[in-house]
C-alpha cells in the first residue's frame, strides 16, 4: 500500500472509532458511523475484540470533558482525509470507493449537526441571571471593556457587544478583549449582528435582530458550537425564531425605553415574556426598560435572563448597579 494512502486510511479508521464513542445518539447516526468503518476494505477497520473495544472506550472518554468539541475535531480530520484521498488519482484497492466517500460525507454532516447542537444547547443553558449590553454610545465616555469588566465583577453572566459606529478592526479588537474578560469570570460573550466578527473573536454566540441575517444563514458562517439568539417583539416573530432554530429568544421591549434608539419599539409587557416561555423550552431573555424597580416582575413572568443597558452602563458605578440587579433577580426567583 502506498504509505500516504495508508496513513490517510489509518487516520480515517481511528477517527471513526473515536466518533463511535463520542456520538452514540441518535442510534441511527451511531449505526451509520459504525457501518462506515466496517465497510472500509482493510483489516484494521474490522470490529475489535470486546475487551480491546472496552479499553478503547474508556481511554477515549478520558480524553476530555467536552465530548462535543472533540467530536467536531474528529469530523474535521475525517473530512480532511477524505479530501486528501480524493486528490490521489491512484489510491488503489486500499482507498475507499466513491460511493463510500459520498456516504461518509453525508454521515459527517449529520454528525456535525448533532455535535454542534449539543454544544450549543450546553452553552445556551448558561444564559441566565443578568445580561448586559455594552455600547460605546452608552458608557458615558468610558471604555467599553472597562464597563463590561465592572458589570462582570458585579455578577453579570452574559455580556453583548453592540457597536454600530466603530471600524471593524476596532470592534474586533474590543470583542477579543471582551471574550477574554468573560472567560476570566466564567461568563458568556455575545457578538451583535455580525457573524464574521463572532467567528473571528471566538464569541460564544451571536445576537441577531429582525433586520439581520436569519438564523440558518448566520449558521453558515458561524462555527458549529456558536449559539445564535434573535430579538422578538411579538408572537409572530417568536414563532419564526423558534422555527429557525434560534438558541435563545430575546423578548422586548418589555417596558418603554429610549436606549439605543429603541423609543419607537412598542412595549410588549411581561405578558409577552410569559408567552415566549410557553412557546419553547429554550432560554428567554427579557430586554427593554428593565431596572431594579421592575426586574422582579420580569423574573416572575418567566424570564431566564434579564438584559439591561443603561441600568448598568450609564450608572456611576456599573459594578454596584450590576450587583444590585443580580440580588434583585435572585430574590424574585421562587424559593
Amino acid at each position: 500500500m502506498n504509505p500516504f494512502v495508508g496513513a490517510q486510511v489509518h487516520t480515517l479508521v481511528e477517527n471513526i472509532r473515536l466518533l463511535e464513542v463520542l456520538v452514540t445518539a441518535p442510534l441511527g447516526l451511531y449505526s451509520d458511523i459504525r457501518m462506515l468503518r466496517q465497510a472500509l476494505p482493510i483489516e484494521e477497520a474490522a470490529d475489535l475484540p470486546r475487551s480491546e473495544s472496552g479499553q478503547r472506550r474508556i481511554a477515549y472518554r478520558g480524553l476530555t470533558d467536552e465530548n462535543g468539541r472533540l467530536a467536531l475535531l474528529a469530523i474535521a480530520q475525517i473530512e480532511v482525509s477524505l479530501d486528501m484521498l480524493d486528490g490521489v488519482e491512484k489510491a488503489g484497492d486500499a482507498g475507499p470507493r466513491p460511493e463510500w466517500t459520498s456516504q461518509a460525507r453525508r454521515v459527517m454532516a449529520r454528525a456535525r449537526q448533532k455535535a454542534g447542537g449539543d454544544l450549543r444547547s450546553n452553552t445556551a443553558s448558561k444564559i441566565e441571571g443578568l445580561y448586559v449590553i455594552v455600547d460605546p454610545k452608552a458608557t458615558n465616555g468610558r471604555p467599553v471593556a472597562d464597563v463590561a469588566e465592572a458589570a462582570l465583577r458585579g455578577g453579570a453572566r452574559v455580556v453583548q457587544l453592540r457597536d454600530k459606529s466603530g471600524s471593524r478592526d476596532d470592534v474586533l479588537a474590543v470583542s477579543r478583549r471582551l471574550r477574554s474578560v468573560c472567560d476570566q469570570h466564567g461568563a458568556l460573550f455575545i457578538m451583535n449582528d455580525d457573524p464574521a466578527l463572532a467567528v473571528l473573536s471566538d464569541a460564544h454566540g451571536l445576537h441577531l435582530g429582525q433586520a439581520d441575517l436569519t438564523v440558518p444563514d448566520a449558521r453558515r458562517i458561524l462555527e458549529p458550537h456558536q449559539i445564535a439568539g434573535r430579538s422578538n417583539n411579538g408572537q409572530e416573530e417568536l414563532a419564526a425564531s423558534v422555527s429557525m432554530g434560534a438558541d435563545y429568544l430575546a423578548v422586548g421591549a418589555v417596558f418603554a425605553t429610549s436606549t439605543m434608539g429603541k423609543s419607537g419599539r412598542p412595549a410588549v409587557g411581561t405578558e409577552m415574556v410569559a408567552k415566549a416561555k410557553e412557546a419553547s423550552d429554550i432560554p428567554v431573555v427579557a430586554i427593554g426598560g428593565i431596572n431594579r424597580d421592575n426586574v422582579a416582575e420580569v423574573v416572575r413572568a418567566g424570564a431566564d435572563c434579564v438584559c439591561v443597558v443603561s441600568a448598568v452602563t450609564l450608572t456611576d458605578d456599573p459594578e454596584a448597579a450590576a450587583s444590585a440587579l443580580v440580588e434583585a433577580i435572585q430574590n424574585a426567583k421562587p424559593s
